[in-house]
């Protein structure tokens, strides 16, 4: 195994500890901010661990939390998940597509790249001065993932893509 291949894999480690965390949030009476930030930050490991497949270099990967889009446009063309899915190739980019806005939403709660807005880490202040913390905040996202036919199909896939990654992505 190379040095790229060993760094994909500990991503993808991570990633499933991250996933496993956000699984158990899931089960016990956990603010929304601390289960969004598990499932933020395993889906930014999950997409980092396919960049590593490509011609990024390590600090390019490592330092930027803008991964996860990415990766599901990657997994729309994706030949081998097509076949697990049993779609049709047009099937199959429709329906990640139709996914995009809310892995975007997903990816948009790091930090970095919340630009200073509602973030599950950090407290934030908004344009009228107000101050908020992401363990009092209601992150109207939960919802969507959890009610909507998207939300639910989204985090059935992380969880497919977790658990076949090596089959699908390697």
């Amino acid at each position: 195994m190379n040095e790229r291949q060993r760094w994909q894999m500990a991503f993808l480690q991570q990633a499933k500890s991250d996933w496993e965390t956000y699984q158990r949030t899931r089960q016990a009476d956990w603010p929304t901010c601390h289960r969004l930030l598990f499932l933020q930050m395993a889906s930014e490991k999950l997409g980092k661990a396919v960049l590593f497949a490509g011609p990024s270099s390590l600090e390019t990967i490592t330092q930027s939390h803008a991964a996860f889009v990415m990766f599901m446009r990657f997994a729309g063309n994706n030949h081998k998940l097509q076949k697990v899915l049993g779609m049709k190739k047009s099937q199959q980019r429709a329906q990640i597509k139709s996914l995009l806005p809310l892995a975007h939403e997903i990816e948009l709660l790091a930090p970095a790249l919340a630009q200073g807005g509602p973030n599950p880490e950090y407290p934030w202040q908004d344009t009228s001065g107000d101050i908020f913390t992401p363990t009092n905040y209601p992150f109207p996202l939960i919802q969507r993932l959890h009610q909507t036919p998207q939300g639910i199909q989204l985090l059935k896939y992380i969880e497919i893509f977790l658990k076949r990654f090596e089959e699908l992505f390697m």
